[in-house]
């Protein structure tokens, strides 16, 4: 009998790859996903994503240093296995399990396809076993809902993150970054966010205000006015606690044309709604919308708000907060026209920043024109703003030798100030 041996050629190669692929799916059951076999799992740091979900841990990579990106990374990791028991105990379907556990994924797969420094950085992409799903970003510091005291998920909560409070300048830097970042996202990724919130929102180790949160992300219809037709969310007409497996976003945050039950036109203003939420919850320490997911309380909120609940609120920042939360959704401004509010626009401190920012691009001689001003000004900022934000881009600059005498006396005075203040 004669043997072909293009078609022996084939079988071996199939058998060889599922042998490959047995072998692999092996391998995983017992170690785990990929980034449990690659990194080396640190302290947890916070947690973040729908419904506070994802445990985001500090990393260290395996390999050697200099063939890593980053010296740390964070690991997100999301257990299967404990979030199917709770499901059960709570007498939830396994269709909602599975449901929740999509919106997860898409998230994860727009982070990856999203390149933007105002977009939470993925430096190995989700992969998941039968028991979890974990994927690794840059090195985060937590997520904005950790920082406003929502401690669910994280089983031992981190010295940092126990009694912060931010400083309004800390505060206005980074709501400046998620309006950018949502400039962005709206004018070129042409995507309409949908869940802006909290959880969403992502603090780096630098301290810098990034997105995440993609998993209920939609395109905007560039054909008509950046906004699309899609069925809203349905929330209830009683109170209820958030779900553990949070398949819409959180109503405390949401904008009006996403509650009603009814197919509506849905633009990219419905994401400078769930901002100005955002934004009002970090200045006031409490959330505008506190409805317990009742939209019939949420309506009754939105529709009575008086001018006494922005008492709290700094009044230059009062107009525009509340065009941002007008009902209708075109008299909103866009997220270009927020940050050019005299919120931002007038702080010097704030400005210091900006530029401190993109530091590196700036040649010498106005490097040294901001350096006199900073020598003056650094003494009006907060321990956290010299720590995140003004001392890293200054040992960033260290390597360029002209500006050395400059910058290192300033370093080292900025240094010691932060050692004595933790004395």
């Amino acid at each position: 009998m004669s043997i072909n041996m293009k078609t022996l050629t084939q079988a071996l190669a199939k058998t060889a790859a599922v042998i490959e692929k047995t072998v692999q799916t092996t391998v995983q059951e017992v170690t785990g996903p990929r980034a449990l076999q690659d990194y080396d799992l640190l302290d947890q740091i916070g947690s973040g994503g729908p419904g506070l979900a994802w445990k985001l841990f500090s990393g260290r990579p395996k390999a050697k240093p200099s063939q890593a990106q980053y010296p740390l990374v964070c690991i997100w990791l999301l257990d299967k296995k404990a979030l199917s028991e709770a499901r059960t105990r709570a007498g939830l379907s396994k269709t909602a399990e599975d449901a929740f556990l999509d919106i997860v994924r898409a998230d994860a797969a727009r982070l990856v396809r999203l390149r933007h420094p105002g977009v939470v950085h993925v430096v190995q992409a989700l992969d998941e076993s039968k028991t979890a799903m974990a994927m690794v970003t840059e090195p985060l510091f937590a997520s904005v809902a950790n920082v406003l005291g929502n401690f669910d998920n994280i089983g031992k909560v981190p010295t940092e993150l126990k009694g912060l409070e931010m400083g309004q300048l800390e505060i206005k830097h980074g709501l400046l970054q998620v309006a950018e970042s949502l400039e962005f996202l709206h004018s070129h990724a042409k995507l309409i966010h949908r869940a802006i919130s909290p959880e969403a929102v992502f603090i780096t180790t630098s301290g810098a205000w990034k997105l995440g949160g993609f998993g209920f992300a939609i395109p905007a219809d560039q054909n008509s006015g950046n906004s699309t037709t899609i069925q809203s969310f349905h929330y209830a007409e009683y109170d209820i606690e958030d779900s553990m497996l949070p398949l819409q976003p959180s109503l405390n945050y949401i904008a009006p044309e996403l509650v009603r039950n009814k197919d509506t036109q849905i633009g990219c203003a419905a994401d400078i709604f769930s901002l100005a939420c955002v934004a009002y919850h970090l200045l006031a320490h409490k959330p505008l919308l506190d409805c317990n997911n009742n939209v019939k309380m949420y309506m009754n909120r939105l529709m009575y708000l008086s001018h006494d609940v922005f008492s709290s609120i700094p009044p230059d920042l009062v107009g525009d907060l509340q065009r941002m939360l007008a009902v209708d959704s075109l008299s909103r401004p866009t997220a270009l026209d927020f940050t050019a509010s005299p919120f931002f626009r007038d702080d010097t401190r704030l400005r210091a920043l900006r530029f401190l920012d993109h530091m590196l691009e700036r040649d010498n001689m106005q490097k040294s024109e901001f350096l006199k001003a900073l020598s003056e000004m650094w003494k009006d900022f907060d321990i956290r703003v010299l720590r995140y934000k003004v001392l890293p881009p200054l040992c960033a600059e260290l390597r360029n030798m002209v500006m050395q005498p400059m910058i290192l006396p300033m370093v080292l005075t900025i240094a010691e100030s932060q050692v004595s203040s933790h004395l």
